[in-house]
This record gives structure tokens, sequence and C-alpha cells, in this order.
């Protein structure tokens, strides 16, 4: 007994020296950053052009296919929406079948099949592969486009319309764009019911006539099939896709704004204001400071520890949430913040909006916030793995956005070495306080003579049109 006793004691001594020596006031340092084993994609073209991208995953039976037209943007005109409803008209049913039956066939089968007017999916089990090819590729070159499904979209869309038109959110989204853009280029058109109303068959056609072409189009095949299988699926079923010549269209890059612009959306029945306040620049996916630059977007407005959260919700209680960032794009980046505040407390929340862009621009983001923001965006990119859908995206997006051919693999590599010095240059370069567009949606009345000291302040119309007579300075006509 005095043995055993002796052995519990010595072993409940050791046990205490060992966590004595554990030190639990701070979080263990991390070890260094995975390259991400994503697997390289097998690249293939076919005679007509089509670019296939093929990556093995056999950890599930399932097998998806993601398809991107590169085109460049286009405007509408008269005609806006034309491609908001491509796609589901071209699920509205094909030569051979019918839309319930198109939609039944897709359902037995458990599989998902969906279009836009720059893209397409499909994915099922592996035993249903051939199936649904034959759906998908049903669906991708004999559309029926029926009179019958048009007009039931269009009053579904001109409804939807209608209802925007009260939706704050929707009306300075569309009233940002329209002034930001200009209503003569692609991102700053305006779908209206009157546009809608004059889309019919021979437009939706025109629009898949010209652009639905493989030597445009990027396809990825991901999941349980070997490379030998996908290039036999992709002859057999894509190798008849009739190439045709694609118009390039080209559009004017922003510039640099030489003052403040306010952008007043005038709603007297508004209980609260939305603001929209940022600018649009020169930032393509596949510039060297787009990570940096992530990270800085995470600590402007990425969540609740973001800096407009953390002011405008946290420390002034304007809102229920502030968010913003930048978004690099092809043709045009972004920088957006927003909120939506009590009109009485919108002319103070402008104020903390450009606050926190000047200080953000002034290398002003420390370690901590540093580190969150690296935290934040890794468990973000590793969540996104689970989906074969990334995998695809990843696969195309490298090809088409001109990345180097580890970008992802190294993703995380990259993120882990970006120090303090590179995300404050980066924040110095992009960000900054001025040259704003400050649009606001909400009872003006209460605020307009307030902005002033922003920029001159103009009023426009929920579809994005300037309120006439209004010089900067008028009373505005109610919506």
């Amino acid at each position: 007994m005095k043995k055993i006793s002796s052995y519990i004691f010595f072993m409940l001594v050791g046990i205490g020296t060992i966590a004595a020596q554990v030190d639990r006031s701070s979080y263990p340092e991390p070890g260094p950053a995975p390259e991400i084993n994503i697997g390289d994609p097998v690249t293939f073209t076919l005679p007509n052009g089509l670019n296939v991208f093929v990556v093995e995953n056999h950890k599930l039976p399932r097998v998806t296919y993601s398809l991107v037209l590169d085109r460049d943007p286009i405007l509408e005109g008269d005609k806006a929406g034309i491609t908001t409803l491509v796609g589901e008209m071209m699920m509205g049913g094909t030569a051979s079948r019918s839309k319930d039956e198109l939609d039944e066939a897709i359902d037995r089968i458990g599989s998902q099949v969906s279009v836009s007017a720059t893209s397409a999916s499909a994915s099922s089990l592996k035993k249903y592969n051939d199936q649904l090819l034959e759906l998908f590729t049903d669906v991708l070159f004999n559309p029926a486009f029926p009179q019958s499904e048009l007009d039931k979209l269009k009053k579904q869309f001109i409804s939807s319309l209608t209802a925007a038109k009260d939706d704050p959110n929707s009306i300075a989204g569309v009233v940002r764009n329209a002034v930001m853009y200009g209503k003569d280029h692609p991102y700053g058109e305006t779908e209206t019911a009157e546009t809608v109303a004059r889309i019919q068959v021979e437009d939706i056609k025109s629009y898949y006539n010209t652009y639905f072409k493989p030597n445009i189009a990027y396809l990825a095949i991901v999941g349980d099939i070997t490379v030998d299988e996908a290039k036999a699926l992709a002859n057999r079923h894509f190798a008849g896709w009739q190439q045709g010549t694609v118009p390039h269209h080209e559009w004017p890059l922003p510039k640099t704004a030489a003052e403040n612009n306010v952008v007043l959306v005038n709603r007297p029945a508004s209980a609260q204001s939305v603001i929209h306040v940022g600018y649009p620049f020169v930032l393509k996916p596949n510039d060297p400071d787009v990570i940096a630059t992530n990270v800085v977007s995470r600590v402007l407005g990425g969540g609740s520890s973001g800096r407009l959260f953390l002011n405008l919700r946290e420390d002034k209680g304007y809102t229920y949430g502030a968010y913003g960032g930048i978004t690099p794009g092809k043709l045009i980046a972004t920088l957006d913040a927003s909120a939506s505040v009590r009109n009485a407390v919108t002319d103070s929340a402008v104020h903390e909006f450009v606050y926190e862009l000047q200080r953000l621009g002034q290398r002003t983001i420390t370690q901590a916030e540093l580190d969150l923001a690296k935290a934040a965006l890794a468990g973000s990119f590793a969540r996104s793995l689970e989906q074969p859908a990334t995998i695809a995206r990843f696969a195309i997006n490298t090809e088409l956005q001109e990345l180097p051919k580890d970008y992802y693999k190294n993703y995380l590599k990259n993120l882990d070495a970006l120090t303090l010095e590179q995300t404050n240059a980066a924040a110095a370069k992009y960000v900054h306080g001025s040259g704003l567009q400050i649009t606001v949606v909400g009872k003006t009345d209460d605020f307009a003579d307030k902005l002033k000291e922003w920029g001159t302040v103009r009023f426009y119309t929920v579809t994005g049109d300037p309120v006439n007579g209004d010089a900067g300075n008028g009373t505005p006509k109610t919506e």
C-alpha cells in the first residue's frame, strides 16, 4: 500500500512539475504557413479554342463542371437587363425538353445546373456523370428561348425593380454607380422597368449567338475523374461547339477626382440614411499589392474587428454595423465603405468615414491589427477549399487574371510573410480621404446643409438622374 501511495505521490509531483513549466499566459507561437496542396490542374485546349482544366480529387464521388466566358463588359443601352435574363432564359427549356422536363431530369439525378450571362456550372455524383453532361450541354447548346418564359421573367424582373425603388440600399447602389461611372459606362447603366419592357426574344438570342463561344471559354472539371476520362468527355460533349468572332469593347479607366462629390437622394419617409463613401481606381487582381490590400481591407471594414465597425458602432453607436474594403478588378477597382445610420447623425457618420480613411492612409496599422487580419483571411481561405467550386474558380482565375501558377498554393505563405511596413505602404498608396464620392440616401432635409463641408452637394433621383434645376445648392424635389 505504501509503495502504491509513493508511486501516486511521485506521479502527481511529476505532473505538477511539467504543468509548472508550461506558460499558459500567452498563446503558443504559430508555426510556419503551409503550402496548400490544391493539386496542379492538367490543361488542354480543344480545336475550337475551349480551354479545359482538370483537377483530380477522389475524396468524394462527385464531379463539378464550371464554365466561364471571358468577355469585355458591355453596354446594354435602352434594353438594359438583357444579361440578367440570359441565364434564366437558357434554363427555360431546350429544343427537346420543356422547362418542367428539364427541371425534372436534373432533380431526378440529384444534380445542380445553373447558367448566367458569363458562366455556367453543373455538378452531380460520379455515377450520373454521363446524364449530367447530356443535360448540361443540352442547356448550353440547344436553348429554346420560349416567349412564354421571357414574358414571365420580364414580369418578375419589373416587379423586383419596382420594389427596389423603395429599398434605400438598392437605391444607394444604383445611384452610386450611375454617378461614379456615368450611365454610358457598363458599370453605371441602370436597369429600369422601361428598359426591361423593351427586351425581346431576339435580343436574348443575339447575345447568346454573339458571346457563347468556345474560343473565349474556360472549362474547369474538378472531382472524382481522371485526366483521360475528362479528355474523352470534353471531346465527346464540347468539341462540336462552334467558335466565332467575339466583339472587343474598351472603356475609360477611372480618374482621380480633384475634390469630393456629395450625392444625395431624398426619401422623406426614411428614418435612416444609407451612406456609401469611396472611389474607383486601378488595381488589377494580379497586382503584387493585392494580398497587402486584402489585409488593409480587413483592417478598414472586414467585420466586427474592422476600424469602421469599432468606430461607428462600438464607440459612437451610430449604426448596427459599418463595413468597407478594396475590391480589385480587371478593368476598375473600387474602395467602398458603407453603413446605415440614424438621420440625425448622418453628417457625424460621414465625418467618421472620412476620418478613418485619412487615418488608414497615414500608415497607422498596428502589428496587432495585422496579425488579426492575417488570421481572419487565412481562416476564410482554408474554409473555402472545402468547396469543389472554389478549386474550379482558382484554376480559371489563374488563367483569366494572369496570376502566377503557384498563386493559390503559396497564398498562405505570402500572406504570412507580409510585413507591417508592406501593409502600411499599401494603405498609404491606395487609401485616402479626399477625392471621395459620398452617396447618401435618406431624409435630406435633416442633413443636406451639414454635408456641404465635405464637397459640392447634388441631388439625384432613385435611378441616378440629376434632379431638374439642381445646381448643387438647390432644394431637391421629393421622389
